[in-house]
């Protein structure tokens, strides 16, 4: 806990709370809130068909267990087959995925990390152009806004530099938050979807915000299949905050999962920041079933202690072209 001052200008968390005139709330959240929380928790799963948490150690057969390289459920090998979802004779060469949406969804998310930085529609372009006027800043006119998806399994020379400037990002905004059993920071492993004793990460992304090439928002995004995406850790960088940088990667993100056809979106939030969370954004405390049924199936989904879940239905939206398999399929002209 925070002590109270006396005067609300000085007091850390009445910024945060948006309580004081001139300041933007939404980017004082997104800069303070996982500094509150350090710890991570661990929840075991099992398999999501048994709820068995028994597995063979040695050769293949009905108790092997299978880990989905997209949605990261747990099956039984013998339980994929008694419910006719898979009959396998020996382990899968490569990735495996538990379903078509899973493929679906995985190969849509790895041609967007080929296809490269997205122009943003003139509807979000003037969310930012009403930041700017607000504020008194100059016209973004002519200035370059993009955002793309990007991870460290599929770097390039100019991908592997976005990747080190949103860990910068992290860095400055947040302090670091340190795995208890092996005593890194988790931060760069998170951005680059590195997998570290105890915590797997293999299966984020980084989304990026990007003014005239140089990332200016980042957030850290896993998809767990059509039912659930988290959103663990968002920062912007100093001398952005207030712009709307903030809430344009956010509403990039929200189409992207629509466009997936994902159904809620999830992410931890500091007792402090629920109220922006909610207010501003949508999203709603998690009840303690939900979260419990989460925790079971995405063994995975990052938690903070001292936080609490928050949720929110992703909002449909309106696709031009709905092949998604097509390279030409635009999820940002979604209405």
């Amino acid at each position: 806990m925070f002590q109270r001052e006396k005067f609300l200008e000085h007091n850390e968390n009445a910024l945060a709370a948006g309580r004081v005139s001139g300041v933007d709330p939404i980017e004082e959240i997104s800069r303070r809130c996982i500094r509150i929380v350090r710890n991570i928790e661990a929840d075991l799963s099992g398999c999501v068909l048994c709820r068995g948490y028994d597995f063979s150690k040695s050769g293949f057969g009905p108790r092997t267990i299978l880990l989905c390289d997209q949605c990261e459920m747990e099956f039984h090998v013998g339980c994929l087959r008694d419910h006719k979802m898979a009959f396998l004779k020996e382990l899968p060469k490569g990735e495996w995925f538990c379903s078509m949406d899973c493929t679906r969804i995985n190969s849509t998310l790895q041609k967007l990390l080929i296809r490269g930085d997205e122009k943003l529609p003139d509807s979000l372009l003037d969310v930012i152009k009403r930041k700017q006027e607000e504020r008194g800043l100059e016209s973004i006119n002519d200035v370059d806004v993009r955002w793309r998806l990007i991870s460290g399994k599929i770097a390039s020379p100019e991908t592997r530099f976005y990747l080190s400037e949103a860990v910068a990002i992290f860095h400055n905004c947040f302090a670091p938050i340190i795995d208890s059993v092996s005593g890194r920071d988790l931060i760069p492993a998170m951005v680059y979807g590195r997998s570290i004793r105890g915590q797997e990460f293999g299966g984020m992304y980084c989304a990026i915000l990007m003014v005239n090439s140089s990332v200016v928002s980042a957030g850290i995004l896993r998809v767990f299949g059509r039912e659930v995406a988290e959103l663990p850790l968002v920062a912007t960088s100093n001398g952005h905050h207030g712009k709307g940088y903030f809430q344009i990667l956010f509403s990039c993100i929200e189409r992207l999962l629509a466009f997936l056809n994902v159904k809620n979106l999830v992410l931890p939030a500091a007792e402090e920041a629920v109220a922006i969370w909610t207010d501003k954004f949508g999203f709603e405390k998690m009840k303690p079933d939900q979260l419990i049924k989460y925790r079971r199936s995405c063994c995975q989904m990052v938690t903070f202690k001292g936080t609490s879940m928050l949720q929110k239905m992703v909002p449909q939206c309106r696709v031009i072209k709905p092949d998604y398999e097509s390279e030409d399929a635009k999820y940002l002209l979604c209405s």
